[in-house]
């Protein structure tokens, strides 16, 4: 997956979850997410929970798109094993064929079942290095786990030793 944002040029649209999204923004890196993909799209329960207090500020981001899964049925099936957006999210990402951008555990081990390609939000810390986008990661993280985000230590220590930080 990381090779291919990093070589390929036609991974150029992802579909996103809330958490992420929200994650770079705190992290102050909301705005490179559109140097890795050129269009990010959500589905309408992700922007509804983004909008939750910043409306405009997710709204006036010009790569953030909103788009409904088309098939009602498959995000039904999917909120029984995960929120409302993660299951649409999920749905679009499975309609669309693009990459999904997601943390949540459950979500991801979903999504892969599903044979989804997937990114999180230290993957993309990882792309934003390696693609020259952010100098250190680490900084990051660190701002991350300071505003309350919960970041597993073990998988930290991979990121920066990844990307020449350990």
């Amino acid at each position: 997956m990381l090779r291919s944002l990093l070589e390929e040029q036609e991974v150029k649209i992802a579909i996103s979850n809330t958490s992420p999204l929200i994650a770079l923004k705190h992290a102050g890196l909301i705005e490179k997410l559109s140097l890795v993909f050129r269009k990010v799209i959500v589905p309408p329960s992700v922007m509804k929970e983004l909008s939750v207090k910043e409306r405009e500020y997710f709204q006036s981001l010009s790569f953030l798109s909103v788009e409904e899964p088309h098939n009602k049925n498959v995000v039904t099936v999917l909120k029984t094993v995960v929120d409302e957006g993660e299951a649409e999210a999920i749905a679009l990402a499975l309609e669309k064929g693009h990459v999904l951008i997601i943390d949540d555990l459950k979500g991801r081990k979903l999504a892969r079942r599903l044979g989804l390609r997937i990114i999180g939000t230290l993957g993309l810390l990882k792309v934003m290095k390696l693609k020259g986008l952010v100098r250190e990661v680490k900084p990051f993280i660190e701002k991350l786990i300071e505003k309350g985000f919960y970041i597993d230590e073990d998988l930290v220590k991979k990121l920066l030793s990844d990307v020449g930080e350990a």
